[in-house]
């Protein structure tokens, strides 16, 4: 697998009221001195939760969660803008922290690095648009956040009015590398060709802007991705690419956390705690996808 690729920017999620000095993930570091300003302002999304941060403090978290995301994956899940990251993801991490009274510290990564980044210990988390699928969770434990699904997209004056998974053969088809969108396609291709059909011409880019360059520049025919990006971007006024072809595997998006975390119940309740706030849904409503929001916050409750 690909090893970790660090951005060089630190992208520090500034959360909470409090938060205690020391490093992340259980390291069990001494608090800061009292004379450091370690003070955080009122939350922006939630009151810190007493209890929570008991709970957090308990799993061996004494210092500021270590935290991953892809700010080339665009919105409506994370971008850099202005320097800034920015998106659900962004929103998502900050809103937990302020409930969990610490700060989450994001670092840029590719999507391909994500997982291999839990296994290596250099994340405690990573809040990304990431597919809970069982495959994935041979390596990793879930947090569901959102219910999402995978789809086509193709340009606007395409001939293509419907596009599934088993009339793809012998297209040319772009997804971005570590996606769930490349597993379906190319476990599709080899059925094709067991079935006397050509492959797909799978073209597999590393970054989302690469895949939709393609498509909206006709190199490739279609670019497969997550259902509710694909709804964003073609909603925005200058879009050139339409959906075409129904959902493919609906599934819960998840936070990621290494097996067996202990991280994992006191983000789940403190994600129900953000639900039943009202904080949850307000975040999703400002990116427009509220349609895929859960009522009940899981763990590993993929379908496939």
């Amino acid at each position: 697998m690909k090893r970790t690729k660090l951005f060089g920017l630190a992208l520090t999620v500034t959360l909470a009221l409090t938060a205690c000095g020391g490093s992340g993930g259980g390291s069990g570091d001494a608090a800061a001195p009292a004379d450091q300003n370690t003070a955080k302002p009122a939350g922006t999304w939630a009151s810190a939760d007493p209890a929570l941060a008991e709970e957090l403090k308990a799993a061996g978290f004494t210092g500021e969660i270590k935290g991953a995301t892809d700010l080339t994956i665009g919105m409506p899940w994370a971008v850099e803008e202005n320097g800034k990251p920015a998106g659900l993801d962004i929103d998502l991490a900050e809103a937990l922290g302020d409930v969990l009274g610490t700060r989450i510290d994001l670092q840029n990564t590719s999507f391909d690095s994500l997982i291999p980044g839990l296994a290596a210990g250099r994340y405690d988390v990573t809040i990304s648009a990431m597919l809970d699928n069982k495959k994935r969770q041979e390596q990793v434990d879930f947090v569901d956040f959102i219910i999402d699904s995978s789809g086509f997209v193709v340009p606007t004056d395409s001939d293509i009015e419907d596009l599934t998974l088993e009339t793809s053969c012998g297209r040319t088809i772009g997804v971005v590398r570590g996606s769930a969108e490349e597993m379906y396609l190319s476990e599709q291709s080899t059925k094709c060709e067991q079935e006397g059909k050509p492959a797909v011409k799978l073209q597999v880019f590393q970054q989302l802007q690469q895949g939709m360059l393609a498509v909206t520049s006709g190199r490739i025919e279609a670019l497969c991705g997550d259902s509710l990006q694909n709804a964003y971007l073609e909603a925005k006024p200058d879009s050139k690419i339409k959906q075409v072809g129904k959902p493919i595997n609906e599934a819960p998006v998840g936070m990621a956390l290494p097996k067996g975390s202990k991280l994992v119940p006191v983000l789940q309740k403190a994600l129900q705690k953000l639900v039943d706030d009202g904080a949850y849904i307000k975040i999703l409503e400002k990116y427009g996808v509220a349609h895929g929001a859960l009522t009940k916050i899981t763990v590993n409750d993929a379908r496939s």
